[in-house]
């Protein structure tokens, strides 16, 4: 299956992966995800509750090699389609004493949760984002899922409660304090000011939480996995949805200005398509 899988390094949106890595890692990746996808298929009353979260290394993975930004949108839809799965299945048939975490519990947050966000906000599909939302607080617990930045973010296309005041998680998770404030700020300058000082912060910020996915570019072994790509797609769409000019955000390897752009053209595609009619 390594011969059938494609790597163009013109391609690879950050130039870091190694190909032999990539190839190895991805077709093992793609292989585990179809046995996944099959035990999930042989047991209708136990939710595949770890499915969404390979799914999202696959997408990141792709999007990081290059894949085309639909490509990507089809990963998305299939990340949702489980996630709504697990969510179903549990209401259904979970205990009271059963715990259920997709994306993990708070304190494990990494990239994963608001990256998922940014990316439904970027592909403007709210249907997603309900489904996500809940996939993030299964238990529809309000001190459960506390972070107010990513209530923050979702609260930008989804009405969603949230204190602004709210501490962060101990373990220096309030490295995503610019963030929480470029979303609030009133004016576009303050929100581009706040976003670069969050972007300039974010990779050693993710390191200090314990993100195990930060230097994983310096060892790129098939048999442990590592290196998917860093992308912080909540940058991205608060730039989008704030409609601010990136320019200066785009000197960061991790900020992913081609879905940036994608978005900015799917909108102006629509535009025009609704004043041609």
């Amino acid at each position: 299956m390594t011969n059938q899988v494609k790597y163009d390094r013109n391609k690879d949106r950050q130039g870091l992966f190694k190909e032999d890595f990539f190839k190895t890692s991805y077709s093992e990746n793609l292989q585990l995800l179809q046995e996944w996808i099959e035990e999930s298929k042989s047991d209708s009353t136990i939710p595949s509750d770890a499915l969404p979260q390979q799914l999202y290394l696959t997408m990141l993975t792709e999007y990081t090699a290059g894949f085309p930004i639909e490509e990507i949108k089809k990963r998305m839809n299939q990340i949702v389609y489980y996630c709504k799965q697990c969510l179903d299945i549990h209401r259904q048939y979970g205990q009271e004493e059963d715990i259920m975490f997709i994306w993990g519990p708070e304190e494990w947050a990494g990239e994963e949760q608001p990256n998922i966000i940014g990316l439904c906000l970027l592909f403007e599909r709210m249907d997603w984002l309900e489904t996500i939302k809940d996939s993030l607080n299964p238990y529809n617990d309000d001190e459960m899922y506390y972070d107010p930045s990513f209530r923050a973010l979702m609260n930008m296309a989804l009405p969603t409660k949230f204190d602004p005041s709210a501490k962060f998680a101990k373990g220096g998770h309030n490295f995503r304090k610019p963030l929480l404030q470029a979303i609030m700020a009133e004016s576009k300058e303050e929100s581009l000011k706040y976003l670069n000082a969050y972007l300039s912060g974010w990779y050693e910020g993710n390191r200090k939480i314990g993100n195990l996915l930060i230097d994983t570019h310096l060892n790129q072994d098939p048999e442990y996995g590592g290196y998917i790509g860093y992308w912080s797609f909540e940058s991205a769409a608060v730039a989008y949805l704030k409609d601010l000019d990136d320019t200066s955000l785009r000197q960061y390897l991790y900020y992913p200005k081609d879905m940036v752009d994608w978005a900015r053209e799917q909108k102006q595609y629509d535009l025009n398509l609704k004043d041609s009619k």
